[in-house]
């Protein structure tokens, strides 16, 4: 199984474009599909998600975890060099079509949920294929 990732990242004036291609699999259980691959960072990433919502645990040291919820904030710990941070995504967009292997989610991450401006803006396209 071939896994694509487009994101475009805005922080400030800055867009990044970040793509990344991997081998992994492609699983069903229960309500939830799974995506498990190896990143180029030779971390373990699983994806699991619905219609309603994507949870990405990155095996790194220490685990990377976000969550995103349709029209909601939900919990993300992301590693720095500064130690772990916990903060929150607010979910903008989330379309899932399974019929063509693909979830678009558009979202912002804050600090807390009433911070008044985002630390950054992405859109991410996410793709697998047989």
């Amino acid at each position: 199984m071939k896994i694509i990732i487009d994101n475009k990242i805005m922080m400030d004036q800055d867009i990044d474009m970040v793509h990344e291609e991997a081998h992994g699999e492609y699983k069903e259980k229960g309500d939830f599909s799974y995506l498990i691959y190896t990143n180029s960072e030779k971390e373990r990433v699983i994806l699991k998600f619905n219609a309603s919502e994507l949870t990405v645990t990155r095996f790194s040291k220490p685990q990377s975890m976000m969550k995103f919820e349709k029209d909601t904030f939900a919990p993300a710990q992301i590693p720095s060099p500064v130690g772990l941070q916990r903060l929150v995504t607010k979910t903008t967009q989330f379309a899932l079509n399974q019929g063509d292997q693909e979830l678009i989610l558009h979202y912002q991450l804050l600090s807390h949920p009433e911070a008044e401006e985002a630390l950054a803006d992405y859109q991410m396209r996410l793709r697998w294929e047989a």
